[in-house]
């Protein structure tokens, strides 16, 4: 987030930044923190991080990688979540929100 900036106004922003679209935010699903969300960088510093999930539609263009922070993006179903090499932090997202 942005100083000064609200969640539902980051999830937006970041939308736009990282995917190229622009959403409108249907509800919050959860807030999470915890063990599961603790970051160790390669140089050894460490960060914990609390997520603010939201459900959004596409209102506005077409998905793509835009910001060189991502390689690459997929549709999945939820029955092939398990076979993905995801994060600990992608995998407690996807829990704590019923998708995995």
């Amino acid at each position: 987030m942005d100083v000064g900036e609200s969640p539902a106004d980051a999830a937006i922003r970041e939308a736009r930044e990282e995917i190229g679209v622009s959403v409108r935010l249907v509800r919050l699903l959860d807030v999470l923190g915890g063990p599961d969300y603790e970051v160790r960088y390669p140089n050894g510093d460490r960060t914990a991080y609390v997520t603010a999930v939201y459900e959004a539609r596409i209102i506005e263009g077409f998905p793509a990688v835009c910001d060189g922070e991502l390689t690459d993006f997929g549709w999945f179903a939820p029955g092939e979540l398990p076979r993905l090499r995801l994060s600990r932090f992608a995998r407690a997202l996807l829990r704590a929100t019923g998708r995995f």
